[in-house]
């Protein structure tokens, strides 16, 4: 019997993992493009939060679509065997006690099987999502780099012309964050659709485990969260500092007092909607310190809080934390 379910093909997967080198590559020259056009570091900070590991939520569906085609050969393994058995072989009440539980395990391989395979469908379906984003992400970085050139070329009429330029050139890269931040408002909104579907799926199996008296779903559960404690502390951390790295690049300090809102921000940190003068187009030590930081964190790989996250044995556990899993 064919397998009704369509693996994707190797090409896409591979091809979704460009997407954290094109991300990288966006930031990089967007830095250049902003060193020229200063109304453009608003957009930098959005840039350097976006930096997105594509390649590893399509990995993680291939891991998935393996474990779900493992299942399935299971399944068929198993239907096969009790095909086999026939009733002049193996007659009687035992016989009807064991086909019904091989029935019930065919059913339960079944259902993790589809969870696999819809888990897995799910996370390619972000991945692609946000591999649309980062496209979508170089042409805002190309017309950025545009106005640049633009920039570049009225420079050549003395300073006069750099200064009128910035300005001139302050007014379409406001139109880009507005553009960008309704782009960003869509992506937000449907990953957080995903997220949410993930959760419902994953509580409705622990739930209806739990009210047929299965109880290990949840115990599972309970003990992942657990064993992933540090990840979860270290994730909160570096979004907490990716989030004040990338106020910083528009110019506000990581207390958001006012008196550092420079460089095209308003009171309220939003990019005014036409620069009056080229001193508000000017980067100020937040935004310089900010890019610097930004570029070593996407350099290394990782942001300062990476580096206080344990280190992982192969079974997926954090050092330092065996003596909790094995208590809980």
């Amino acid at each position: 019997m064919p397998d009704p379910w369509q693996r994707v093909p190797e090409s896409t997967v591979t091809a979704l993992g460009y997407g954290k080198y094109l991300a990288h590559a966006n930031l990089g020259l967007a830095t250049a493009a902003c060193a020229v056009v200063w109304g453009g570091w608003p957009l930098l900070g959005k840039l350097y939060v976006h930096q997105y590991d594509t390649g590893a939520l399509a990995a993680a569906y291939q891991v998935l679509e393996d474990a779900a085609g493992d299942l399935a050969a299971g399944r068929t393994n198993i239907a096969d065997l009790v095909a086999g058995l026939s009733a002049e072989q193996w007659p009687g009440e035992d016989r009807r006690d064991f086909d019904a539980w091989m029935r019930t395990l065919g059913s339960d391989l079944l259902a993790e099987e589809m969870s696999a395979r819809l888990l897995g469908i799910l996370l390619l379906a972000a991945a692609s999502l946000l591999f649309a984003f980062i496209v979508y992400t170089s042409a805002v970085v190309l017309r950025l780099v545009w106005l640049a050139v633009q920039v570049v070329r009225a420079s050549f009429g003395g300073g006069a012309g750099f200064l009128a330029a910035q300005v001139a050139a302050g007014r379409p890269a406001r139109v880009l964050y507005a553009q960008f931040q309704a782009q960003e408002a869509r992506l937000s909104a449907a990953l957080n659709g995903l997220a949410a579907t993930i959760a419902a799926g994953l509580g409705a199996k622990v739930t209806k485990d739990s009210l047929t008296g299965d109880r290990q779903g949840l115990l599972d559960l309970r003990q992942a969260t657990i064993n992933q404690g540090p990840a979860l502390v270290w994730g909160f951390a570096s979004h907490v500092e990716r989030n004040l790295t990338a106020k910083m690049m528009t110019g506000r300090s990581p207390l958001f007092s006012a008196r550092d809102a420079r460089a095209g921000t308003g009171p309220k940190g939003q990019p005014r909607p036409i620069p009056t003068s080229p001193h508000e187009l000017t980067p100020n030590r937040w935004q310089l310190g900010a890019a610097a930081k930004g570029a070593m964190d996407v350099i290394s790989g990782r942001m300062p809080t990476g580096f206080l996250l344990s280190d992982r044995y192969e079974s997926g556990a954090y050092q330092g934390y065996e003596d909790i899993e094995r208590r809980t």
